[in-house]
């Protein structure tokens, strides 16, 4: 249960669940009548999402079916500019929830649009990515990204549910399962004690060729668990839930300086971690060793812990100076210790970004 300003809502987790949508809904409240709009992409879409539709129109619920594009070049007012069209069209109606079923990118889109559609919808997570399930679709951060950054233009906006089935990771290729770890290990890092023992027996399954669910419904639980500790703490992100940025600053930038083409989210927080370990070491808040233990988990779970052929902090620096996090011209560092622990800090001097990728 994660505490809310709005009220606290429920995670569910675990493999099947997905047969018991329809009857959460009506547990909600909404009636088998009611209207549902499924807002999925296209790749989602046959694999999940029309199953899940469905289940509900077979059921009774009217489900209304939307799809985005698929990636994070599409995580743009233009495809939510798109998706209002539509439902207007169709003459939603603010008590009809939205299910966002899909990845970071519809979660993220989908949840913006419940935030302002009708000045605020019904709203329900249904991830079927490894970041949507570990991280993104839990704490009511919504959003677009904008030219000059990444998620700079949305809301704060929780859900009323979020349900997390395992089964929908089956489905994804092998390298976004893998990039998804990068998240994961995050976590491990910036200090989830049983996580981080857990990944040092386990990582080679989780990053293995075949789906070891067992491990994965443990991996699930312990992510989604610290991320609900850490929201019902700190919801509007002003103090401990900066931690959850540890990896992101330099990783977004990453993402941002690549046109969010060839890279993947997880592979690129794995990268932003490297890269905080190298200016908190030249802060002299942590040793050598702890840059070559990210090393190694990155490694371990089949992720690149070089930076790509050509980037220069030139290209990172534009997406730096217009971070989110950032105030008085200096984006708070989230820089690790020791695995385990992390610092914020906004005290160095803007030169020491530089080393990041040096």
């Amino acid at each position: 249960m994660v505490s809310s300003r709005s009220g606290p809502y429920p995670i569910r987790v675990g493999t099947g669940i997905r047969k018991k949508f329809p009857e959460w809904l009506v547990e909600m409240g909404f009636p088998f009548t009611r209207k549902v709009a499924l807002l999925s992409n296209r790749t989602v879409r046959p694999l999940h999402a029309d199953a899940i539709s469905a289940s509900l129109d077979t059921r009774g619920f009217p489900v209304e079916n939307f799809d985005f594009p698929d990636g994070e070049s599409y995580k743009t007012l233009d495809s939510v500019r798109d998706c209002l069209d539509w439902l207007l069209g169709i003459k939603w109606e603010r008590q009809n929830p939205i299910l966002a079923v899909g990845g970071g990118v519809v979660g993220d889109m989908g949840g913006f649009i419940a935030s302002i559609l009708l000045r605020g919808v019904p709203l329900v997570h249904i991830p079927t990515t490894v970041v949507g399930q570990v991280d993104s679709s839990i704490g009511g951060k919504t959003g677009v990204d904008h030219r000059a950054g990444k998620n700079l233009i949305g809301s704060f906006y929780p859900p009323r549910s979020v349900w997390i089935d395992p089964f929908f990771l089956e489905t994804l290729p092998l390298r976004e399962r893998r990039s998804g770890l990068g998240e994961v290990i995050k976590y491990a890092l910036i200090g989830n004690p049983k996580l981080l023992g857990f990944l040092d027996d386990n990582l080679e399954a989780l990053s293995g060729e075949s789906f070891d669910r067992t491990a994965w419904e443990e991996t699930i639980f312990l992510c989604a668990s610290d991320k609900a500790r850490i929201v019902s703490e700190d919801e509007r992100e002003s103090g401990l839930r900066m931690n959850l940025n540890f990896g992101h600053t330099f990783g977004h930038a990453l993402e941002g300086a690549m046109g969010y083409q060839g890279i993947l989210h997880g592979e690129a927080v794995g990268l932003g971690m490297i890269a905080a370990a190298r200016v908190s070491r030249s802060l002299g808040m942590t040793g050598e060793e702890t840059e070559e233990t990210i090393r190694t988990y990155l490694k371990r779970a089949h992720l690149p812990d070089q930076w790509p052929e050509g980037i220069r902090f030139s290209d990172l620096e534009p997406f730096l100076k217009s971070d989110k996090k950032t105030s008085s011209g200096l984006v708070t560092l989230v820089l690790p210790v020791r695995p385990g622990e992390v610092v914020r800090t906004r005290d160095y001097e803007p030169s020491v970004l530089g080393l990041a990728i040096a």
